[in-house]
């Protein structure tokens, strides 16, 4: 069967965002789907999935006229509804009816953030009238980490949500927390849910990498909004002997390393921009142990914790009590869990001491291989092949 995908973020374009399609993409044809991907003209250093054949429309509206820095996150936050590449909608509707009207498609298939794909996938639907599967890795509306200026901006978004929402054949979510939300204030979703989790992909290539001496933690990955359990952990980390570090990859360090050097361990904490995914992958498997930073919503649970348990190094995981890392982590184990606002320096102490002696959280190994991408691609494959009317 043949499975249109829309997409973006997407190769070459860098971006985490790109891992879930990707990795999806890497497995569908073992489960009898040919995908061809409608994504946006991008540039990047991320090389294309082989033999998946790409679409792409103009984005009118590129970045480098919105200038950079401040200026473009208030331009982008006033006129980027649902967000930034809000302008990519209408080209991307134009090349997928020229792509429909080409070759005969049995599904359609998106996955956000970014909700513009959303709104895209809906268009070509309902022209099409093609089965729907929208997928979430994030809210929509309902994201904590989502900023309005204004409440009309906040009331437009809401409307596209819910005019969209009336179009998919079902929805898709990482965990339960979101889908259970949508079919809340979606009533006509109800029966219409599935959960198909984040994993972790064992054939993506990992690069050999060597942190120095000492004693490691790494994150890799942004922080969104969690300043608090940021300084919490580093005040922690100053208390710890020396040889006791941390690297922080994939986020801009001025303000991380000022707050090191305040506490006397500008020395012992490392902070590089983005590089690669197989590198990130490859300083994961150098650590003698990973951190977790989570969100406080019951949604939170990044992608990158299942690479994390992958890897079979520890996890120190500042996380909530209530939320879907924590669940995690209570199935398949690997990880030290401290609620945020809560003490941390004892704790760390503890999972030091621990992890040097090779005492620490262990794995449930046949719990994490639930998580493998093949195995989640076969459920993803399911729901895609439940929704395609069967020939009379």
């Amino acid at each position: 069967m043949d499975l249109l995908v829309v997409a973006n973020p997407y190769p070459p374009m860098a971006s985490a965002g790109i891992n879930r399609v990707v990795r999806f993409l890497r497995y569908l044809p073992d489960h009898g789907w040919d995908p061809v991907v409608l994504a946006a003209r991008a540039s990047g250093p991320v090389a294309e999935p082989p033999g998946v054949p790409v679409v792409r429309a103009p984005v009118p509206m590129p970045r480098r006229l919105l200038g950079g820095g401040r200026r473009r996150a208030r331009v982008n936050a006033w006129i980027g509804v649902p967000d930034e590449y809000v302008s990519w909608v209408v080209p991307a509707v134009v090349r997928g009816r020229r792509l429909l009207a080409e070759r005969r498609f049995d599904a359609l298939f998106s996955s956000s953030p970014r909700a513009s794909v959303h709104l895209v996938a809906a268009l070509l639907s309902r022209h099409a009238g093609l089965p729907w599967l929208a997928d979430f890795r994030d809210p929509w509306t309902t994201s904590p980490f989502r900023a309005y200026p204004t409440r009309a901006h906040r009331a437009l978004d809401a409307r596209l949500e819910r005019w969209a929402m009336r179009a998919p054949a079902a929805v898709s979510a990482v965990n339960r927390s979101i889908v259970d939300d949508l079919a809340a204030r979606y009533r006509w979703l109800a029966g219409r849910t599935h959960v198909v989790p984040n994993g972790f992909d064992p054939g993506e290539e990992v690069d050999d990498v060597d942190l120095g001496p000492g004693f490691w933690f790494v994150h890799t990955g942004r922080l969104y909004g969690r300043d608090r359990q940021v300084r919490d952990f580093l005040s922690a980390l100053a208390d710890q002997p020396p040889d006791v570090k941390a690297l922080f990859v994939g986020m801009d360090g001025a303000r991380l390393g000022s707050e090191a050097r305040a506490l006397g361990i500008g020395d012992r904490v490392r902070v590089e921009p983005f590089v690669p995914h197989r590198r990130a992958l490859g300083y994961q498997r150098a650590a003698d142990a990973l951190l977790l930073i989570n969100g406080r919503g019951p949604e939170s649970l990044s992608s990158k914790v299942f690479e994390y348990l992958q890897s079979g190094r520890p996890v120190f995981a500042i996380s909530p009590d209530r939320c879907a890392a924590r669940d995690l982590f209570d199935e398949v184990g690997g990880g030290t869990c401290v609620a945020p606002d809560a003490p941390v320096a004892e704790p760390l102490a503890a999972f030091v001491a621990a992890a040097r002696d090779r005492r620490g959280p262990t794995i449930d190994a046949a719990a994490l291989q639930r998580y493998e991408y093949g195995a989640l691609t076969a459920g993803l494959s399911a729901v895609l092949t439940s929704l395609v009317p069967t020939p009379a």
